[in-house]
């Protein structure tokens, strides 16, 4: 557990473990006004995650947990998010859950972040296992979460050696755990994107958030495939290849869950680089963007410092962004104009999926 979860923060950090496809944000364009009414000053980002007001529509997403290494990202990563007034996610709780000595790499978010929101994190395979409501509430108690995700992973579960790529039941033990935790639920992909078809498959669990987690970014398979090589297991390493560009890009998930779900809290990540990729996401339906391996890697590379000014530069694109667009409010955005090509619309056509603002020619 512990070599695994520290391998896939070093991987993330020294190698190109991104997904070969893109997120398809390429083929949006925000239109650009050049006659304006306002100031850059007056544009706002502020939003509510789950009813708490945050100062932008951006989430550091979870990454790690469980060893020392994990604790002094997750650490870092909180100081950042109390500077920003952001939204903060920690890494699979299971080794918490299977040791309770591990908990002290995550609280130590809640102790840095004391007042932003903060989500807890279990995966798809424990759910299905079964988890009975003390554990739900460890989860939710051991960082006093805003909010849990259960990530799904069933691309990286079937290239893991060590994986558990079994799901009957998921459904079924996925309403329990809604019902017994004391928090809103975020169901959340990690990095093959969430279908129409699956989101549909939601509708009745009393799951409140969908984070897409979209092709584009991170993927697992290049990771796990690095892992493999590692290992000397070729047959492993042959099949992840086979899968670094499987799923469906995060421009696309992000309409293929609105088009089902129009009233979901709706997360994009997958591949947000740029403040400009949060607005194009914020565009075609989302609520927030979550950014994870870039903010790693800024760490890594500089240092809190260095980090929160990755995210600083991230605001002020947004904010510019908005500010182009002609707004002042994420309202705005949502409501302004854009352009749409290539394998995205053709996407869009063959898939017969709703864009906001199609219907008033705002596209």
């Amino acid at each position: 557990m512990t070599s695994r979860k520290d391998s896939h923060i070093i991987l993330s950090v020294l190698e190109d473990v991104s997904a070969r496809e893109t997120t398809w944000f390429e083929h949006v364009k925000l239109i650009h006004q050049t006659i304006l009414d306002s100031s850059l000053s007056d544009v706002s980002l502020e939003t509510k995650f789950f009813g708490v007001i945050v100062d932008a529509p951006i989430i550091i997403s979870g990454m790690t947990g469980g060893t020392e290494l994990a604790k002094k990202v997750n650490s870092a990563l909180a100081q950042i998010a109390h500077k920003f007034n952001i939204p903060i996610g920690v890494g699979s709780q299971r080794a918490a859950l299977e040791d309770r000595s591990l908990a002290h790499t995550y609280t130590v978010v809640r102790e840095n972040a004391p007042e932003v929101p903060v989500i807890a994190n279990i995966g798809m395979s424990q759910i299905t296992t079964g988890l009975n409501q003390e554990d739900i509430l460890y989860l939710v108690e051991m960082i006093d979460a805003n909010a849990i995700a259960v990530h799904l992973n069933p691309l990286q579960e079937s290239l893991q050696p060590e994986g558990e790529p079994d799901f009957k039941g998921f459904l079924e033990k996925l309403r329990y755990f809604v019902r017994e935790a004391p928090v809103p639920v975020i169901v959340k992909q990690t990095g093959e994107g969430v279908s129409r078809e699956s989101a549909s498959k939601l509708k009745d669990t009393g799951v409140k958030g969908i984070d897409v987690g979209g092709l584009g970014g991170t993927s697992f398979a290049v990771i796990e495939g690095l892992r493999a090589r590692s290992a000397g297991l070729a047959e492993l390493f042959e099949a992840a290849g086979t899968f670094s560009n499987w799923g469906i890009p995060t421009a696309a998930s992000i309409l293929e869950v609105r088009e089902v779900l129009p009233d979901i809290l709706l997360i994009a990540t997958g591949g947000i680089r740029t403040g400009v990729d949060v607005a194009k996401s914020l565009r075609l339906g989302a609520d927030f963007a979550g950014i994870a391996r870039l903010v790693l890697k800024e760490l890594y590379n500089g240092g809190v410092e260095k980090a929160e000014r990755f995210i600083s530069r991230i605001l002020r694109e947004l904010r510019t962004a908005i500010f182009l667009t002609g707004g002042v409010t994420l309202e705005d955005l949502k409501n302004s104009p854009i352009f749409i090509d290539g394998r995205l619309l053709e996407w869009i056509r063959q898939r017969k999926l709703k864009v906001p603002g199609w219907q008033d020619g705002r596209v």
